[in-house]
C-alpha cells in the first residue's frame, strides 16, 4: 500500500470517527434530564431574548434540524453562548485564549518529558544491570507512582513558597524584577513573552516530570528489548561503535511504542492537565472545563468535550504518519 492510499484510509477513518463523536456530542446533552432547551439558553433572560436565542440555534426545531444546523455551527465555530459561565458570552471567545494557555503548558511540559525522558531511558538500556540503570529506574518508578497533584503540591510549597522562586498561580501576570511591575496589559512584547514563560515554569515542571517518567520506562524497556536482536548483534560484528550501533540500528525501532505514548499525551493536555491546572490557577481548559462542570454550563461543556475529542483524534493521526515513518512495514 502506498502513502496516499494509506493516508486516505486513515482520513476516511478520521472522517467517520468525526462524524460520530459529532452525534454522540449532539445527543449526549439532549437526552439528558430536564428541559435541554435551558441548559442551552442563559438564565434570567426575557421571553423576547429567549425567543431570539431560540431561533438563532435553531432550538425550537425538531432534532434532525438541529444537529444539521449544529454540523454547520461546529464548521463555523460557532458554539453558541455560555448559559452560566460568564453569562451570555460567546462560547468560542471564552475557549479561544484557554485554549492558547494550554498549548503552551502543552508544548513546555511536553518538551521536557520527551526529550529528558528518551535521553534517560536511553541512558539507563544502554547500562542495564548497571548502578547507572538501578539508580535511573528509582528515580523514573518514583515519580511514575507519585500523584500529579502530589508533584504538583510540592513544586508549590518549595519553589514557589520557600524559596519564592516563581510565581504560585495564573498564566501571567507578575515578573520579577520589578519594584512595581506594570499590568500585564500595558507590558511590552518582550515582557509579555518572559511573563508567560516565568509563570509557566511550575505547571510545565509538574506535568514535564511526571510524563517523562513514563517515557524513561518505555524507552528502556522498549531499547533493551531491541538491543537483543539478532540484527543488533550483526551490526557489532560487522565493527560498528556503540554509538553508531545505539544511533543508526537500535534507537529508530525502539522509539515505535514512545509515538504512541506521545499521541496519548498529546492528547490527554489536550483535554488539560485538570489538577496541574486547578492546583496553580493556570487559565487553561482543564480549569475551563472543571469550572463548566461545577456552574453546569452545558453548551461550554458541549463545546469542550468536542474540542478534546477532536485533539485525541489528530494526535493519534500524527502517531500514525511518524510510525510510517519510523517503519515502513506500517504501510503494507
Amino acid at each position: 500500500m502506498d502513502m496516499r492510499r494509506f493516508l486516505a484510509k486513515k482520513l476516511i477513518y478520521l472522517a467517520i470517527t468525526l462524524f460520530a463523536i459529532l452525534l454522540t456530542n449532539f445527543i449526549l446533552f439532549r437526552i439528558m434530564p430536564g428541559d435541554p432547551i435551558r441548559a442551552f439558553i442563559p438564565k434570567g433572560l426575557t421571553d423576547e431574548a429567549r425567543e431570539i436565542l431560540m431561533e438563532r440555534f435553531h432550538l425550537d426545531q425538531p432534532l434532525l434540524t438541529q444537529f444539521y444546523y449544529y454540523i454547520l455551527d461546529v464548521f463555523r465555530l460557532d458554539f453558541g453562548v455560555t448559559s452560566s459561565y460568564l453569562q451570555g458570552s460567546e462560547v468560542s471567545s471564552v475557549i479561544a485564549p484557554r485554549i492558547f494557555n494550554t498549548l503552551l503548558l502543552m508544548v513546555a511540559g511536553t518538551a521536557i518529558a520527551i526529550s529528558a525522558g528518551i535521553w534517560l531511558g536511553k541512558f539507563v538500556a544502554w547500562r542495564r544491570g548497571k548502578p547507572a540503570d538501578t539508580i535511573g529506574m528509582a528515580f523514573a518508578l518514583t515519580f511514575y507512582t507519585m500523584p500529579t497533584f502530589l508533584l504538583a503540591l510540592v513544586l508549590v510549597i518549595y519553589l514557589g513558597g520557600k524559596l519564592d522562586l516563581f510565581p504560585l498561580k495564573g498564566a501571567y501576570g507578575e515578573i520579577p524584577f520589578y519594584d512595581n511591575p506594570p499590568a500585564y496589559s500595558d507590558m511590552s512584547l518582550i515582557e509579555k513573552i518572559f511573563s508567560r514563560m516565568y509563570h509557566l515554569v511550575l505547571p510545565s515542571l509538574a506535568f514535564g516530570i511526571q510524563w517523562m517518567a513514563d517515557f524513561v520506562l518505555i524507552m528502556r524497556n522498549s531499547l533493551t528489548d531491541v538491543l537483543t536482536e539478532d540484527y543488533i548483534v550483526t551490526a557489532r560484528a560487522k565493527g560498528l561503535s556503540d554509538e553508531a550501533v545505539l544511533k543508526d540500528h537500535a534507537m529508530r525501532n525502539a522509539l515505535l511504542p514512545v509515538v504512541t505514548v506521545v499521541a496519548i499525551t498529546i492528547g490527554w493536555v489536550v483535554g488539560g492537565e485538570i489538577m496541574v491546572e486547578l492546583i496553580f490557577s493556570y487559565e487553561g481548559i482543564g480549569q475551563l472545563t472543571w469550572d463548566a462542570v461545577y456552574v453546569r454550563d452545558f453548551p461550554l461543556l458541549q463545546a469542550l468535550f468536542l474540542i478534546i475529542a477532536v485533539g485525541v483524534l489528530i494526535a493519534n493521526l500524527m502517531a500514525d504518519m511518524v510510525y510510517t515513518y519510523l517503519d515502513p512495514r506500517v504501510k503494507i
